[in-house]
């Protein structure tokens, strides 16, 4: 069966670097779903779009990461690659979310990798407002994205100069910033996710940025963003101990506190989101330095704990990453071994 269009992983914009958008898929089977790119707004061809046959997902979903420390690295590596996409094409991801980022498990460490462009766009287009999320995906759009579907809907929103803007990478970001609250909030791997349905209820600002009232969710993640004490006391406050925390306050201050462009409330005709959106490039690279902080930070404290995974462990993660972190001559072995009829130790 024919797959989506998806972005080819040896395109441009993410040749060699640590992370990049290889092989999104379609499958019903698990750890596995569907990904494309239709890369909206412009005709350039920098990014070549083509149709595959695709059956797994790049890598493992990032909630279900052993520890804070792979989260990290994970996003940091997703954001190096989402970063070289815009400086180099032009391209913004649109639509990241807890499913976007992923992660590969190698001899040599954590390595970040970037999944689910279906409403990747060039700068200065207007993805469509108007598309139906579910209620789990709803928790990571931007502000500026739920201001405009409110305003498709025929709703009144106050900071409509903001709202219909052209997206930025600034709206990404913000993305990144709720996955991490998220992540911290319910914390990694399988166990602890599957507490998800127990706190939905139990954290207030889950069930309200996930609400299907999109005006709803615009307003009520303005209030939580405004200030420093709103963001600690709806968000930091509920999220575990830990350097997910720590990292989410730091994102949270340099996205909405700049001294040029404080908050989220409309203070004057042009609000400080709107103010914000001048100061792009500079907030951007504010950001991309605390997330390789915090990577270097991330990467010592693995290396400090032996988390670095052996080559026995990686037989729980997809084949091709299995591929990549063994040795010429223990896959040479492995295969011999399949012909004889048993598996390898690797």
């Amino acid at each position: 069966m024919q797959g989506k269009p998806v972005l080819d992983s040896t395109a441009s914009a993410f040749a060699g670097l640590p992370s990049t958008t290889q092989g999104e898929n379609k499958d019903s089977g698990d750890n596995q779903g569907s990904s494309s790119s239709h890369i909206q707004g412009s005709s350039t061809s920098c990014i070549r779009q083509h149709r595959r046959n695709v059956s797994r997902w790049p890598g493992n979903m990032i909630s279900a990461a052993d520890n804070p420390s792979q989260v990290i690295i994970a996003i940091a590596d997703a954001m190096v690659a989402l970063n070289a996409a815009f400086v180099k094409c032009r391209v913004l991801h649109g639509n990241l979310s807890d499913r976007a980022i992923q992660f590969q498990k190698t001899v040599d460490g954590i390595r970040g990798v970037l999944a689910e462009l279906d409403y990747a766009s060039y700068a200065g287009a207007s993805p469509d407002a108007t598309r139906a999320e579910a209620p789990e995906l709803m928790l990571f759009r931007s502000i500026r994205s739920l201001g405009r579907q409110a305003v498709a809907e025929g709703l009144d929103v106050d900071d409509r100069e903001h709202a219909l803007a052209p997206f930025n990478r600034l709206d990404d970001w913000e993305s990144i910033l709720y996955i991490i609250c998220i992540l911290g909030t319910f914390g990694t791997s399988q166990a602890r996710r599957n507490r998800y349905p127990v706190g939905a209820s139990r954290y207030p600002f889950i069930k309200l940025w996930s609400s299907d009232n999109a005006l709803e969710a615009f307003k009520i993640k303005r209030i939580h963003m405004n200030t420093a004490v709103s963001f600690y006391d709806n968000i930091a406050n509920k999220m575990d101990d830990g350097p997910l925390r720590r990292l989410a306050v730091d994102m949270h201050r340099i996205l909405f506190l700049h001294p040029d462009c404080h908050g989220t409330r409309r203070d004057t005709e042009h609000g400080p989101l709107a103010r914000r959106d001048n100061l792009e490039q500079a907030i951007v690279a504010a950001l991309l330095a605390l997330m390789e902080q915090y990577r270097r930070e991330a990467r010592a404290a693995l290396s400090a704990t032996g988390s670095t995974p052996a080559r026995a462990e990686l037989s729980a993660y997809p084949l091709k990453s299995r591929k990549r972190a063994m040795l010429p001559e223990a896959w040479t072995a492995r295969k011999s071994s399949k012909a004889r009829g048993k598996e390898p130790e690797v």
